[in-house]
């Protein structure tokens, strides 16, 4: 009886840590035919956008060689909206965050693209401005 119980423990206990690694793996989405994709992200401004076609052309810095590149994305059905509602909302000159895979066709597939609107840096509101501050 005793081995059966060493054996269950195994098992469970190399459960606990398959279930441990893949809750702690990078960000990674399931690409075309079945290849897993690390998920990457860029901060960019919106140069055009191809609502026929579903795509979004930006402009970002490259931090490693300090120069503005462009890239192209593909939105598809899957990609979630911050900020917008769609992709028609999204016009030239919003700044985006994006979450992307690159398949493995090569394209720059948009999971998640946030749009920041103007007015939204960090404030600070005209109450506190009136407080009086006053030193201890």
């Amino acid at each position: 009886m005793e081995g059966i119980a060493k054996k269950l423990w195994f098992i469970a206990f190399t459960l606990a840590v398959a279930v441990l690694a893949v809750s702690v793996a990078p960000a990674q989405e399931e690409g075309t035919e079945g290849e897993l994709t690390e998920m990457e992200w860029v901060w960019a401004e919106v140069v055009s956008v191809d609502y026929q076609n579903s795509q979004i052309k930006v402009n970002y810095l490259d931090e490693e060689t300090l120069e503005e590149k462009e890239l192209i994305f593909n939105v598809d059905k899957d990609t979630v909206f911050e900020n917008v509602e769609s992709l028609w909302e999204i016009k030239p000159q919003d700044s985006v965050s994006i979450d992307y895979i690159v398949t493995a066709e090569g394209l720059n597939l948009a999971r998640k693209i946030y749009v920041e609107r103007e007015g939204e840096e960090l404030s600070v509101s005209e109450d506190y401005l009136k407080t009086e501050v006053t030193s201890p």
